[in-house]
């Protein structure tokens, strides 16, 4: 089965975080049979597959690739979209198609030094806060001192870069994560009588539009986001709410600059708590931490793909990754894969819509290849 073809049947059969049990026993059986040792139930759905090196006790370079979808009705209309509720709508179909074709690509070239893992990680969407995500969990199993992981590589489909383009950053490729809740309480009343309760809803929509003021108007420019993205509150129509719910996320380059962040919302948050006679309760999760790719090895990347016509310099997302946990940990580096066709806009990652180009596929294995198989070799 080709690349493409892969990615396509891995598109129809999309699985939520720890639930990947058909992606899982399929990836499993797929490097089976290419003689790969095989390592099944790792963080509850994940795999880890080595192919043995030559040379024993050097370590072993990481090849990892994330499982999970997202729970989005795909509204594509490819003859392959997902029929069941859930859709790989961040690209992780071509992650993992990417990697196990790299995997086949290792398993018939001659035998590198060192060994070669390929990590088949779950759950990379988890909500911090709620339970452990995939890559924390592998971390804590010990997954890197198990199999003596010394370096790790990765890639995630990009559509704003073109097709055939592999995107390389410099320090920090992907942002610190974090996720916060406000929960305003006041008293319901007869929504006829506004005055005789104390409305939590006003208090929370009040909130919304001044955090979103006062972050422009305090904050120095520089790469950051805040995004509220739920606002719940009532029961009926005619009763004034007497609790109301935000809950956001944040994005920025460091722990001390999201801990800033989240000291302001919270403190114009309880600026309108007191200013509607509400009470307040604000909380931060935090998720993964930055990604910062290993200069050594975005060198040797440089390298490589500026000799296949592929190299191109991106700056840092705004968006987070579970790659950290790795990254924090051993030398990475994580790369971008343009998905774009040419000069045509497509639907962003996350979109019920997101479709990507998929000549770019075999272009990225050959990079990801030629990279793992150098880094294979070192001394």
């Amino acid at each position: 089965m080709d690349i493409i073809e892969t990615r396509r049947l891995l598109h129809q059969h999309p699985e939520l975080g720890y639930e990947e049990h058909w992606t899982s026993q399929y990836i499993a059986q797929r490097l089976a049979e290419l003689g790969y040792e095989i390592h099944e139930k790792l963080a509850h759905t994940g795999i880890v597959a080595i192919w043995r090196g030559a040379i024993p006790d050097l370590g072993a370079v990481a090849y990892r690739a994330d499982m999970d979808a997202l729970p989005i009705v795909e509204k594509t209309d490819v003859p392959f979209r997902s029929t069941n509720g859930c859709m790989h709508a961040c690209g992780h179909d071509s992650h993992m198609a990417v990697a196990i074709d790299v995997a086949e690509k290792v398993a018939a070239a001659p035998r590198a030094k060192r060994d070669i893992a390929f990590v088949f990680q779950p759950n990379e969407e988890g909500a911090p806060g709620e339970i452990p995500s995939g890559a924390d969990l592998m971390c804590r199993e010990g997954v890197v001192e198990r199999f003596g992981l010394c370096k790790m590589v990765a890639l995630h489909s990009d559509p704003t870069l073109e097709a055939g383009v592999m995107g390389i950053c410099q320090g920090a490729i992907w942002a610190e994560s974090g996720r916060f809740t406000l929960e305003f309480q006041g008293e319901s009343a007869h929504a006829a009588y506004p005055e005789r309760g104390r409305d939590a809803l006003w208090a929370a929509s009040q909130a919304v539009c001044a955090i979103y003021a006062a972050l422009r108007r305090t904050r120095p420019a520089r790469p950051e986001v805040v995004s509220i993205c739920t606002l719940t509150a009532g029961n009926a129509f005619n009763v004034v709410a007497d609790h109301a719910q935000c809950e956001g996320i944040i994005r920025a380059t460091s722990r001390a600059e999201l801990d800033a962040i989240f000291h302001r919302i919270e403190t114009v948050a309880k600026g309108m708590a007191q200013a509607t006679e509400t009470e307040l309760v604000a909380k931060l999760y935090y998720g993964a931490s930055a990604v910062a790719n290993d200069d050594k090895i975005v060198a040797i990347a440089r390298n490589i793909w500026s000799a296949l016509g592929c190299a191109k310099d991106v700056n840092m997302n705004l968006a987070a990754e579970d790659f950290s946990y790795f990254s924090n940990k051993i030398p990475s580096f994580y790369a971008m894969m343009g998905v774009k066709p040419n000069n045509i806009q497509i639907p962003p990652s996350h979109s019920d819509k997101f479709t990507l180009d998929e000549s770019a596929l075999p272009i990225a294995s050959e990079a990801m290849f030629q990279l793992i198989m150098n880094l294979a070799n070192d001394d």
